[in-house]
């Protein structure tokens, strides 16, 4: 069962765009830690959270997903400073988003507000994920099972596996 946003987001998925699953590459780490050291070296004292397959050690996308947390209100007080660093943002709707490549590796990373009820559910699973083997093994099998197939397909089995073990 999803939820209507999933539901949403799920129908503006291109229809054409298709999965790779690859194995997990232990140097994400120190291209995380290098981007860790950028945001402290400018000055921002804000928790960076490394989260998503990538974090867990497990099979992915071969992406970095990076989560900066702020208040809302305060965005505008930091956009400045990481657009120096990161350069103009790529979308945001309830957060700002940046899309670049190091190492190889696409990183997305988001200031948003860790408060959000979109957020919170993401560090839910993430903890659960972390702190059960066996349900992190279920994860990357329903991921790997989803190699070859439409990102569409491939959210909507996540979403599904997601929902499970937080409800």
């Amino acid at each position: 069962m999803l939820t209507e946003n999933q539901e949403k987001y799920l129908l503006k998925i291109p229809t054409n765009k298709i999965v790779r699953i690859i194995p997990f590459d232990p140097n994400v780490v120190e291209i995380v830690n290098g981007i860790k050291d950028q945001i402290s070296r400018a000055g921002i004292n804000l928790e960076v959270k490394f989260i998503g397959a990538a974090a867990l050690g497990i099979s992915g996308q071969g992406d970095i997903d990076l989560y900066i947390f702020c208040p809302k209100r305060d965005f505008q007080v930091y956009l400045p400073n990481f657009e120096l660093i990161f350069g103009k943002k790529v979308e945001g709707i309830g957060s700002i988003k940046w899309k670049f490549d190091r190492g190889g590796h696409e990183i997305e990373m988001y200031l948003t507000d860790p408060t959000t009820p979109s957020m919170q559910d993401q560090l839910k699973v993430f903890e659960i994920l972390n702190n059960n083997s066996k349900l992190l093994e279920e994860y990357e099998t329903i991921k790997s099972s989803a190699n070859g197939k439409t990102f569409r397909e491939y959210m909507k089995i996540k979403y599904e596996f997601y929902n499970k073990i937080i409800n």
